[in-house]
C-alpha cells in the first residue's frame, strides 16, 4: 500500500477516535462493544474506554509517520517486545 493511502486511512481513524473521545467526555457516557460506563456510575471504566481511545489515536500517529519515514515500524516494535503475539507470522 502506498504511504499516502496508509497516511490516510490511519488519518481517518485517529480522527474517529477523537471524535469518540471528545463525545464521550461531552456527554459523560462511554460504550464499547456493548458496555456503557458513566462516568457518575463507573468512572474507573469510562477512563479505561476512554484511555483505549487514546491508545488508537498514538498509535494512528505513530503509524502515520511510518507511512511517511519519521519514524520505525511501531508494529514491529510491539512485536519485538510481545514475542508472543508474532507467532504464525513470517519474522523479518
Amino acid at each position: 500500500m502506498s504511504p499516502i493511502v496508509t497516511a490516510a486511512v490511519f488519518g481517518l481513524l485517529g480522527l474517529a477516535a477523537i471524535y469518540g473521545i471528545r463525545k464521550n467526555i461531552i456527554s459523560g457516557s462511554a460504550t464499547s462493544r456493548g458496555w456503557t460506563c458513566s462516568v457518575d456510575d463507573n468512572p474507573v471504566g469510562f477512563c479505561l474506554i476512554v484511555a483505549m481511545k487514546g491508545a488508537l489515536v498514538g498509535c494512528a500517529i505513530a503509524e502515520i509517520l511510518h507511512a511517511f519515514g519519521l519514524a520505525g515500524d511501531p508494529v514491529a516494535q510491539i512485536q519485538q517486545a510481545l514475542p508472543f503475539l508474532a507467532s504464525g507470522r513470517v519474522q523479518r
